[in-house]
Parts: C-alpha cells; structure tokens; sequence
C-alpha cells in the first residue's frame, strides 16, 4: 500500500453557499485519514431542486473558502462535464487520474447516506473508493438495505480502512455540524446575520454579489 502522500477524499454537494459545517467535516476527515480533501460543487444535482448561486459563483466561493488551508482544494470537473452531476461517474473520474494504489475516500453525510440507495450505481461506488461518512447521535437508523450493505462493507477502525485503496464503508461520529446551506439563504432572506457559519470571505463575497437576499 502507498505511503498516504497521494490519498485524496473527496467532499461533493451544491455549496449553496459553503459554511463551516462543509468546512468542519473536511478537516476532520483530512486529520483523521491524514489525506487531502478536494470539494467538488455539483452541477445539477440528480436529488435536489436547481441551486440558487450560479456555477461560477459557487466555484467561487469553495475557492475562497478553502484558500487558506493547504489540505483542502476545489475542483471543477462536475461543473466543466455538465449535465447532472452523477458521484460514480466523479469517482470513476478521480481514480483514472490517482490509479490503482492510493486510496481514494468519498465523504458524505447521514442524510446522503440514507438516500445512497436511490443514487445511480450506488453498490458500484466502493469499486473506486471507500465511503466516509460523518454521522450526530440524533441522526437516525438505517434502513435494512443499507444494514445489508453495512454487514458486507463497514470497518470499525481507520487502519482497516487504509488497508486497501477502496471498497469499505466508514463512519465518524459526531463530526457535523447542525447547520445547513437552506437554513443560511434562509437567514439571509430574513436579513438575519450569517457570518457565525460562513467564512469572512465567503460573506464578505455574498453581500457583494447580493446573494439570496430574495430566495
């Protein structure tokens, strides 16, 4: 097994705006796995109504958002293919480019989770990478396919996990934060103050471009 140098987890979603709660989880995966994590903003997603910001002002936030933090980058790829942005297609996209040896890890929430069974080629995700997901206490149980999925797949420790370049399920616990894009633009439309879960430059960024202000 490779030496972690060229591991990478991978962090997708609308970012519709990033905040901390996107942020938190990165950093913990990124210590916790000792990789680097990339951010990929969606295009359309398969599973939710069309975004408010535009592409390129998503893309423009993530980037300003994770500038200053050397584990964490942005890239563009689900943005530049277009169409409906699909994660297996993402995943078959990123271990073309590591190959075979490093491990590639995808990081997703409980929600997302719970929805994995609806998503295309959902069972063929642990081919190319090992799925991370961060989990609170009030989170609720899984559904009984996925208890299946868990019985063939989970890993307890983050040694059985490094112990092949994909294919495991992995869960981190109490790493989210109770915060949501919907719950920001929400905030914002209310003229409520966001900046508690947004980055200085990110808020600084929505305010300029009078972001959500009538979502």
């Amino acid at each position: 097994m490779n030496d972690g140098s060229l591991d990478l987890a991978i962090l997708g979603g609308t970012f519709d705006p990033v905040h901390s709660g996107h942020l938190q989880i990165a950093r913990v995966v990124s210590e916790l796995l000792s990789t680097r994590v990339c951010c990929v903003p969606s295009n359309i997603p398969p599973h939710k109504s069309s975004t408010i910001a535009t592409p390129d002002q998503r893309l423009t936030m993530l980037r300003l958002a994770v500038s200053e933090d050397p584990k964490l980058d942005v890239d563009d790829l689900e943005l530049k293919r277009g169409d409906r942005s699909y994660t297996l297609e993402t995943l078959k996209d990123f271990r073309r480019r590591l190959g075979p040896s490093p491990r590639l890890y995808f990081i997703l929430g409980m929600d997302a989770y719970l929805s994995l069974p609806s998503w295309l080629g959902w069972q063929q995700l642990l081919d190319y990478a090992h799925l991370v997901v961060c989990r609170r206490e009030t989170d609720q149980a899984s559904a009984p396919l996925l208890l299946a999925f868990e019985r063939s797949h989970q890993v307890k420790t983050t040694g059985m996990l490094k112990s092949s370049a994909h294919g495991r399920l992995f869960f981190v616990d109490n790493t989210a934060l109770a915060v949501s894009s919907t719950e920001i633009r929400q905030r914002i439309k209310n003229k409520c103050d966001p900046s508690a879960f947004l980055d200085p430059a990110v808020h600084a960024y929505i305010l300029q471009e009078q972001l959500y202000a009538a979502s």
